[in-house]
């Protein structure tokens, strides 16, 4: 099993455990239409220059600076 950060149509960043080998994740939009959202490695440097990766899943463009963040609070 792995963490996945799941960033999708605004709402608040979530974690969902996925069994290894799934690659994507199925979200619902607010007018039944699916979102299969594949998963991603992100690769972040810290200030400190500590390099640390992320599976992640999303419906938009992200910055290093969200997924640090979501990361540092719920992982």
């Amino acid at each position: 099993m792995k963490n996945v950060l799941v960033f999708f149509n605004a709402e608040p960043v979530k974690v969902q455990k996925v069994v290894n080998g799934v690659t994507s994740v199925l979200r619902l939009y607010p007018n039944g239409e699916e979102a299969h959202l594949k998963l991603m490695l992100a690769g972040v440097h810290s200030l400190t220059g500590d390099h640390r990766e992320f599976c992640v899943a999303s419906d938009r463009e992200l910055t290093s600076e969200e997924i640090m963040e979501a990361a540092n609070r719920l992982l």
